[in-house]
This record gives structure tokens, sequence and C-alpha cells, in this order.
């Protein structure tokens, strides 16, 4: 099949409608493969196993080499907008959005030339197996591949290893977890919010089993907008009712809620149109109370009286309060958590059948008039939008205006809620999105490449909302799998997905790459689910009496102190200071019993908990690794941040991380220790850390370190090696 010259390896990516033919390179070897595409000087093929080659296109024959040249130019114009197919497999759905981004780069190069850079002739050369498969576990699970993961993948023959990796990923609980973080930074998912002393934790739970579920993401979207009653709250099906808690996260903030929910879901950055007309889009203050009366019925905290007609807290304090001063405890320390704990009681969503939507007090434009009722409106984006099927929505009853919002903001023929969560996606796997910034689409023919972010729209209609399908495809694109760019892009400069942009890692990816290198399958451990929290909390205010408050804020109060040592608070849980890991040396710190709590190991190395980002305290605590490598705080939508600075460096030249990598008991050392020379050690070594086998170059330097340094070199030159931009860097 011409052996030797097809270069295999960007498996899943399909062709365009183009017949199957024997075709013939100058030496007379043949195979049988359908035309792709010409980039550049190569030729791409795909065969019946729906593989894709790429090789010189001069080492086919003359004859081929002009029918692959008549293919390109009548490939071109029906590229230029594809059409859907309904039943497209992943490599013809590939394929499309790879012609798409060719497409556009072919547009860029007159904008280059004029700016004075080099003309972009086709995609980046495809990434090497040892870049690829480290990035993929980044971009899918969150983290770098442990020693076996990698070398299994890199002696792999099989011409579709790498779109079945990227399956097997897909199904793995890392991406489960670096899912979560990613929306949890959108959405601002926090464990304590700042209203009513609530915590979060039947939110992240919620939020976690839709992802594990595949839940579609209008699903998801539709049951967050749309919940009532309180997070924890049972459901029919004995769930909880987590969704609550995208309302709750800024309750008695409704208008705070809505800017935030038509940037993150319609990316539609409408904040200062709260207080004043938008100065650079078409958005007005009336446009954005019209909107805002969808949910002008609906409140996020009850003030309501119990059975006996009385205020429950007006009628419970006082009897509490008679309670705790026949004991000996602080009085005013427990009747502020008391109070604190009844408040949380009160934070419930309900619609009620008025709705108070008014203008503001200091109202000042002709359209209306300060304190007048304002009536519930869908914004449009177009002349056309009145005659979309997304605007049929009733809006005559008070109770049901966030149903109707919602129909109308998860349908597929929504302008913008397709099209955003799929720029959002692009974002994810290419460091940029289709449109900067994501927040904000505000005219689709500004975007980099307008034919492919519309395309990208309508092709998460066609996968229905299934994000795991829609990443499948991308991840299996030519434009995906080439090396990344690294070049500097400057802010505001236009990107055309030559290639993945050359990215560092998210905090949580660098705290769950070290979990790998210091448990080797991190998603092992982890804490329990928490739904002792709503257990312990839950409180029916119209009828409880003051005894079952201070029995059950009691059970509350000791499962607080229980789950802030699971989630990375005090070391009373987990054994001390002492690093612990499996297999440890007998007689050594690693040798220490870990403590389990539930389904999950908790284990500890000077404070910190060693599990995944995804499981530890949202955000983490004050101090800790991700903090200091910028993970988000959460008040803001996607408030990290991946700038460098000096805390970073100094943890990772001597904290805590990085004696934890370096220690005797380290899974770095142990793997290496598996084999005797030092040669195979260092092979090990940079495989287990880089992913990939060290250059002669670095052969000779480790043997230089080692003769002067003895074993200590192997524990030095692990602590280079993570103080790398290479291992930093999603390459």
């Amino acid at each position: 099949m011409l052996a030797g010259l097809l270069i295999a390896g960007f498996g899943g990516i399909s062709a365009t409608a183009a017949e199957v033919r024997t075709w013939t390179d100058v030496e007379g070897r043949q195979v049988s493969a359908s035309f792709v595409q010409i980039e550049g000087d190569a030729i791409v093929l795909q065969t019946d196993e729906g593989v894709q080659h790429r090789f010189p296109l001069a080492r086919l024959s003359a004859e081929d080499q002009a029918i692959a040249k008549t293919a390109q130019a009548a490939l071109a114009p029906a590229a230029a907008a594809p059409q859907m197919v309904a039943n497209a497999t992943v490599a013809q759905a590939a394929a499309k959005i790879d012609q798409l981004v060719a497409n556009g780069l072919i547009k860029a190069n007159p904008a280059r030339a004029t700016a004075g850079k080099e003309p972009i002739k086709s995609f980046n050369p495809l990434a090497s197996d040892e870049q690829f498969v480290r990035r993929v576990y980044l971009d899918i699970a969150g983290r770098i591949p442990n020693y076996e993961e990698a070398s299994a993948f890199i002696k792999d023959a099989s011409p579709k290893k790498r779109a079945n990796l990227i399956d097997m990923l897909l199904e793995s609980d890392g991406y489960k977890a670096h899912t979560f973080n990613y929306f949890a930074e959108m959405l601002r998912i926090k464990d304590n919010f700042e209203q009513d002393n609530v915590r979060g934790t039947p939110y992240i739970n919620w939020f976690k089993d839709q992802i594990a579920k595949n839940e579609k993401w209008d699903k998801i979207v539709y049951q967050m907008v749309t919940a009532t009653g309180k997070m924890w709250d049972k459901k029919e099906d004995g769930s909880y009712n987590g969704a609550a808690g995208y309302l709750l996260r800024d309750a008695g903030m409704p208008l705070d809620n809505l800017a935030n929910t038509l940037t993150v879901f319609l990316g539609t950055d409408v904040a200062c149109a709260q207080c004043h007309d938008h100065p650079f889009a078409e958005w007005t203050q009336k446009q954005f109370y019209e909107m805002a009366s969808f949910f002008g019925a609906t409140t996020t905290r009850l003030n309501g009286k119990d059975l006996n007609g009385e205020n429950p807290r007006t009628r419970l304090m006082p009897q509490i309060e008679a309670m705790i001063a026949s004991s000996d405890q602080d009085i005013r320390r427990v009747r502020n958590g008391i109070e604190n704990y009844i408040s949380a009681n009160q934070s419930s969503i309900k619609d009620r059948d008025m709705n108070g939507m008014k203008l503001p007090h200091d109202y000042q434009y002709k359209d209306g008039k300060p304190g007048d009722p304002v009536a519930p409106k869908f914004v449009t984006w177009s002349a056309q939008d009145k005659n979309n099927p997304a605007y049929k929505q009733k809006k005559n009853n008070e109770e049901k205006l966030r149903t109707s919002f919602a129909n109308w903001m998860t349908h597929p023929e929504n302008p913008r809620f397709a099209m955003t969560i799929a720029n959002r996606m692009w974002k994810r796997a290419f460091g940029a999105g289709v449109n900067e910034p994501v927040t904000n689409i505000d005219d689709i023919e500004q975007a980099s490449n307008p034919e492919l972010l519309k395309h990208l729209a309508q092709e998460m209609k066609r996968v229905e909302f299934d994000l795991k399908q829609f990443m499948r495809i991308i991840y299996n694109t030519r434009a995906y799998q080439s090396e990344a760019t690294s070049e500097n892009i400057a802010l505001g400069e236009v990107y055309y997905f030559q290639g993945p942009m050359l990215r560092r890692m998210t905090a949580e990816q660098a705290w769950d790459s070290y979990m790998t290198l210091v448990l080797g399958q991190p998603d092992a451990y982890k804490a329990p689910l928490q739904d002792l929290y709503a257990r312990s909390i839950d409180l029916d205010l119209t009828k409880v009496d003051a005894k079952t408050v201070l029995i059950k804020y009691d059970a509350f109060r000791r499962m607080q102190q229980k789950e802030n040592a699971l989630m990375g608070g005090g070391l009373d849980m987990a054994g001390g200071d002492a690093m612990m890991m499996e297999g440890g040396a007998k007689g050594s710190a690693a040798d220490k019993t870990a403590a389990t709590d539930g389904p999950g190991k908790i284990l500890s190395y000077e404070g910190m908990r060693l599990m995944r980002s995804s499981e530890i305290q949202q955000p983490a605590p004050g101090g800790h690794f991700l903090i200091d490598f910028g993970q988000s705080p959460r008040n803001i939508i996607d408030g990290s941040s991946r700038i460098g600075n000096v805390p970073q460096v100094l943890m990772m030249m001597n904290g805590k991380a990085q004696k934890m990598l370096t220690s005797s008991d380290s899974l770095v050392l142990r793997t290496m220790n598996k084999v005797n020379s030092p040669s195979d050690k260092v092979e090990r070594m940079f495989m287990t850390i880089m992913s990939r086998r060290p250059t002669l170059q670095e052969k000779e330097i480790a043997k230089r370190a080692l003769s002067s340094n003895g074993e200590d070199g192997y524990g030095n030159m692990i602590w280079a090696l993570i103080n790398t931009r290479e291992f930093m860097f999603i390459q």
C-alpha cells in the first residue's frame, strides 16, 4: 500500500465525496483510496478503513498527479459551503470542518501579505505520536499520560490508534473531571455561596452527575434555568435538586444573574445595559429589562410564615437561646451558627403569581418612565428572527415565564445558543475561539472564519447538543492533530487554526499532571459523594420545633468538620503530614495507613489532599498550588489566569509539590527503579514526565549529571524536567 510513503496517523478524518480508485506511485506501488485534498506539496488519501494518509504529491505517477490536481480544483468550490450530512460519520464531519479551516487559511494570506507576514500554505505538519498522546490526554482527561499509557500508545501500530485513543479518553473518568473543571470556571461553581450561608455541594454533585451521564447541553441548561425549590430537595427519582444551584448562586441578584446567563449561554455581553444603553452594540436598557421580566415573578428567598402565621425565625430563636443558655456552650457563637443555618433554609426558588419587574428609578430614556412595569420580550439579532420557531413561546402565564425563556434560549433554532457553546468547545481544543471573545458574538461576520463558525453551530445542532460527540469530531480533525503553532499571536490578532495554539497548562491540568506523577492513576482517589450536607441541613420551616433545629444543627456542624477535612482542610482525617502512596517501601512514610471514607481513598502530603482538582474544595483554599497557579476564584465568568508569577516559580522550584515528586517514595522514581541500567532509567524518566524518549544530547547531559551526583542525580533531573517550559506547555 504505497509502502514507506504514506504517513499514517491522523485516523478518523474522512474524505470528501470522491470515489475510491487505485493510485500508483513512481515506483509502481499501488493503493486503493479516495481523494481527500491537496495540502501544499502533499496529497491526502483515505483508505477503505477510514484512515487518511498524507505524503508528497511528487511521489505519485505523473498521471495520478494530474488526476489529483483536477480533483482538488473540483473540490474547492463545493467545499466553500459544505452541505450537512444528517448521518455523517465522525470522519466525514471532521473532514468538512478541515475543509472550512483550509478555506480560511487561503483567505487569510492576502491579509497576512498586507501586514508583511509570511503566507500560511496549509496546516502545520502532523504532530508526532509523542506530541499527540500528551496533548490529547491533557485536553480530554486534563492530565499527562502515565508511563504505561504513553508507552502503549507510541508502540501501537494500528492506523486507527489516534481515533481509538480519543474514544477511550472520552469515556474515562478523566474526561468527566476535566469537563467539570471547565464548566465550574465558566459558571462560577463553588463550595460556599456568598448569599444566605449556603453550600454549593448539591449543585456540584448534580453537575458532575450530568457530565457522567453525558446529558445533552440544552437539557442541562434548561434544568438550571427552570429549577424550583431548594438545592437539597429530593426529586421523584431520589436525586437532589442540585440544578437550583444555578439561580441560587446569584440569589437576590436577578439582574446580575441574567447578565451572566446571556453571556455564558448566548455569547452576549450586556452587563452594562443594566444601567444604560449599550455603547458598542444595539442593546438598550429597555431591552435588558424586557429580558429580565422573564424572571420578574421569581424569588430566590423564602420569607413566608409557618403554620401558626409567625415568622419561623421569630418563633424559633427565643426558644433555642433558652435551651443554649442552660448549657455550657458559647451562646453567641452557637446563636450565630443557628441563625445562618435557618437562613440557608430560606434560600429557595419560587415563582409568584405577579411579575414585579419595573424600570429603575433613574431610567432616562424616552421609551419609558422610572418605575413603569416591564412586559417580557425576547431580544432579536436580525429582522429574520421574528419568523424563527424559537420565538414562538407563550408569555402570558406569570408562573411559566422562566419556562418560556428556557424554551426560547435552548431551542435549536435560537440564533446564538448552539453557536456559543460550539465556539467555546472549539476554543477548548485550539486555544482560541473562531469568534473572540467567546462571551460576545455581536457580529458573526467579524469572526476569524464566519463560515466555520456557522458550520460548527449547525454541527452542534446535528449532534443534538451532545458535547462529547461534538468534541470527538473536533479531536479527529487534521487541524487539531497538527503541530501546535509556536509563533507569538499578539492580542487581538486573528488566528486561522493551522493547528492548536501553544498553550500553558491550566492550574487544574498542572495539578492533575502532578497527581499523575505521584499516583499513576489519580482518578482512583476520590472524595465521597457529600449527600450528608443535604440530609443534615434540610429544615421544614413551616413546622419545625426548636429541639429538632438544635439536634439537626449539631449533626450539620459535625458534618462540616468532617467534610472540610476530606476536601482539603486539616490533617486529622489523613494521618498527619506524611506522604502516603500505594506501593511505598515498608517502614517508610508511604507505609502509613491512609484514611478512607466511602468509595475513595484519601491520601495526603504536607497538608495537600492527593486527588484530582475536581475532587477537592471548589475553588481550592488560599495558598494551595491551584490558587497560586491561577485557578479561578469563581467570582467572574472564566476567571482563571495562565500568566506566570513569582509564587509559581518558587512553588515549582522548592515547594511542597516539587518535594513530593523528587521524594524517594515518588512514583516517578519507583517507575525508574523497575529497570537497572542508568540509560534505561533515564528513558523511563523522560517517558514518565515528558511522554517522549530523551534525545542523544539529553542522554549525554544525564550521563554527566549521574557521574557527578550519583543517585541524587536522578532527583535533580526530575526537578529539572518539571521546571522546563516543555513540561508546563501543551504542544
